[in-house]
């Protein structure tokens, strides 16, 4: 997103959401159909909730939301399920969304995978205000939203990829991909927000990849595939997820956060 600022108060909320952390406890799975519509809390943030599916909107850049899910309600109780959480929160490129499955493919070292579980909490709706509130035994808090408009904006996601640009494919077969490969040059892609001492693993700087599957990058025994046009490196240490392009010796690999640029040797 545009406005970094903003957004690191918006990760305040996240992480006070995320220390409720819960399942669905077996009641009915009705819907409370007086949350319909866009509610803005407390902290500015825009939430908006549509007869089961909500989103919750950072109020300055609206383009790409915070997150999105489902949601349901049972005896005074409401449960959010995060299916989608902005890359920004988990490190990751902030002009899209991410499941909890392409969170864990990228093989970030730090576990965010919490940000995607349920959370359970108390809410009461008073004309136009809902007011949550919890309390695990350890923590407790009371916190609420209030009625913007009836009308409801977002549109839930089901892709994770950009909508705004086309996506780019991969090309080259996969046993172009095998043989010895030695890291030429690299970028940061235009959308990944990055300081200057963020660096992809030195572990990269090699790859021989083998026809059955295997591989060494670095010095990591890895295995690594080509599924639905991108390419993946396995290990329990290291992972990568990227579209690919073999041109002659050259191979150029494209995440969200990088732009790798290999020669064959």
């Amino acid at each position: 997103m545009k406005n970094k600022r903003n957004l690191s108060k918006m990760l305040v909320v996240v992480l006070l959401f995320g220390t409720i952390v819960a399942g669905f406890n077996g009641c009915s799975k009705n819907v409370d159909l007086r949350l319909n519509g866009t509610w803005k809390s407390e902290d500015d943030v825009i939430v908006e909730y549509n007869a089961g599916k909500f989103a919750i909107v950072d109020s300055v850049n609206s383009d790409i939301p915070i997150n999105q899910g489902y949601y349901t309600t049972s005896d005074g109780k409401i449960t959010l399920t995060y299916t989608h959480v902005n890359g920004y929160f988990l490190g990751l490129d902030s002009s899209r969304l991410y499941t909890k499955d392409e969170y864990e493919l990228e093989g970030k070292s730090t576990d965010l995978s919490p940000l995607f579980n349920s959370r359970t909490f108390e809410y009461v709706v008073d004309d136009n205000k809902i007011t949550y509130s919890y309390d695990d035994g350890k923590t407790s808090n009371t916190f609420s939203d209030t009625l913007v408009s009836r009308d409801i904006k977002f549109t839930q996601a089901n892709s994770s990829s950009k909508e705004s640009e086309p996506k780019k494919k991969s090309s080259g077969s996969k046993s172009a991909l095998v043989g010895r490969w030695e890291l030429d040059d690299y970028d940061y892609n235009d959308n990944y927000y990055h300081s200057y001492d963020d660096k992809p693993s030195s572990e990269l700087k090699t790859m021989e990849l083998l026809k059955d599957g295997t591989g060494i990058v670095g010095s990591l025994g890895v295995t690594w595939k080509v599924e639905n046009e991108r390419f993946y490196i396995i290990s329990p240490v290291l992972g990568l997820s990227a579209n690919y392009n073999v041109s002659g010796s050259t191979l150029t690999l494209t995440n969200d956060k990088y732009i790798f640029k290999y020669k064959k040797k």
